[in-house]
């Protein structure tokens, strides 16, 4: 086995992002290939393909996410990323639960008592009328309900976590300010995200784990949860490692 030296190493990871030479890979295919894209700020997804790829324009990703080949939705880290569709229907499950986990550990507090599922149930409710909403919006839809936790408590926990939705455009479209109005997955995509998978199995811990080495590799177990945020990676790590 051939061993490599610090420089070799950082040379062959950078290739792997996309950031040694520009790629000539389309849009849609780059953000496959790096498992999407931080979108905290909606602009920056631009400037990481314009870094990446050859004759990038920005028209061509506002179109896809117009096109809804592409969507900004909460995901890793509880932080909004630009991703593939598919790989938002597949993904999402399996990170419900710290979805969950991450807005609790802000508002612990302000949400004890108060049943996530009957929430989660009256939040799809609202949105079945098919209308994007902001997160106030929807929450001040449900405090005369739950008036104690507040509109932020309430927002967070529904956009962010219970239930799965994306920022629509025109936000995050080039050189566009707009606000942030969500629609559940199935008013946009068109259908719900996948069923969680059988207890026991993880498809998708270890489909995360090929992507992530695949774009930013070699990488440790302790990477892998720092990038998206999930608990479990290792049996996942462990169910490829003859890979």
């Amino acid at each position: 086995m051939k061993v490599l030296d610090a420089r070799t190493l950082g040379r062959a990871t950078l290739a792997r992002q996309l950031l040694l030479d520009r790629a000539d890979h389309p849009v849609l295919d780059a953000v496959a290939h790096l498992g999407g894209l931080q979108a905290q700020e909606p602009q920056e997804p631009f400037v990481g393909l314009w870094s990446r790829l050859h004759g990038f324009r920005p028209p061509d990703l506002s179109d896809l996410l117009t096109g809804r080949r592409v969507v900004r939705t909460h995901l890793m880290r509880r932080t909004v990323h630009l991703v593939t569709a598919e790989d938002a229907l597949a993904w999402r499950p399996r990170h419900d639960a710290m979805l969950r986990g991450r807005v609790l550990g802000t508002y612990r507090r302000e949400l004890e008592g108060v049943d996530l599922a009957e929430l989660a149930a009256a939040g799809r409710a609202v949105m079945a009328d098919g209308e994007p909403r902001s997160m106030g919006d929807l929450a001040r839809a449900l405090t005369d309900r739950w008036p104690e936790p507040g509109p932020r408590a309430l927002g967070e926990m529904l956009v962010a976590a219970l239930i799965p939705m994306v920022q629509l455009p025109p936000r995050g479209l080039w050189r566009t300010r707009a606000g942030v109005r969500n629609a559940p997955f199935a008013t946009w995509l068109g259908r719900d995200a996948d069923p969680p998978a059988p207890p026991g199995t993880d498809p998708v811990g270890q489909e995360l784990v090929r992507r992530y080495l695949a774009a930013f590799g070699p990488a440790a177990s302790a990477d892998l949860r720092a990038w998206c945020g999930l608990a479990g990676l290792p049996a996942a790590v462990t169910a490829v490692r003859g890979e």
